[in-house]
């Protein structure tokens, strides 16, 4: 069921552009995104915060023996005229066809929905590693942190979410991720607006009795704005 809160629907919706949900949660999301006009703005949203990601990496493309079995299979190599059903022209037509349909929806949902605040968006990883592990994303709605690959504490401790603004010397604690790896803020710090980096720390379980990290620093990020 696609939850009527404004809070948890942009989690879901995050989870669903991530593709981090269940395969039948997925499969009732894609259902609802026809009927659900805040879960469409929702995945857009999210799609256009983390559309930056896909920098990061390289372009690869398809071997060259691909295209030509497939050139082959549907009969434009030569040999018996194709029937209409397996004529390129025809799938190339209709690709174009759906393509501008796609277009169009995008249009309409893009201008259908408010215009969206300053956002920025921090990948957490290990030091030393490149795989992500936290997703961390940043605009009107505050801060929204959460675990892409199940991270957890150790027994007994708790994972602490510190900022460090542009300049800053101190880094300032955001607050304790509960349990279920999902951290929401909704007051953004005026002093992040502008970028700055995220780390999280191990912390004796109900975090850091300093205000400072006492731990170890195992995931860092910085703050990039998405536009």
């Amino acid at each position: 069921m696609i939850p009527e809160n404004s809070e948890e629907l942009d989690i879901l919706a995050g989870e669903y552009v991530l593709g981090v949900l269940d395969p039948a949660v997925a499969r009732v999301v894609e259902a609802a995104l026809a009927v659900n006009p805040e879960l469409r703005r929702a995945v857009i949203l999210w799609e256009e915060r983390l559309q930056p990601l896909s920098a990061l990496a390289p372009p690869v493309g398809p071997p060259p023996a691909i295209w030509n079995n497939i050139a082959a299979r549907i009969g434009e190599t030569g040999g018996a005229r194709p029937r209409l059903w397996h004529s390129l022209a025809l799938w190339r037509l209709s690709a174009a066809f759906a393509a501008a349909c796609a277009a169009c929806l995008a249009l309409y949902i893009f201008l259908a929905r408010p215009a969206p605040g300053p956002s920025l968006v921090a990948i957490l990883h290990a030091p030393r590693q490149e795989r992500p592990a936290w997703v961390a994303t940043a605009g009107r709605n505050g801060l929204s942190v959460q675990a892409l690959a199940g991270a957890a504490a150790p027994r007994g401790r708790s994972f602490e979410l510190w900022a460090i603004a542009p300049g800053a010397k101190k880094a300032v604690s955001l607050g304790v991720i509960p349990a279920n790896g999902r951290l929401q803020i909704a007051a953004f710090p005026q002093a992040l607006r502008q970028g700055g980096k995220l780390a999280i720390s191990v912390e004796p379980e109900g975090g850091s009795p300093t205000g400072r990290a006492t731990g170890p620093i195992v995931f860092v990020g910085s703050l990039v704005a998405t536009k």
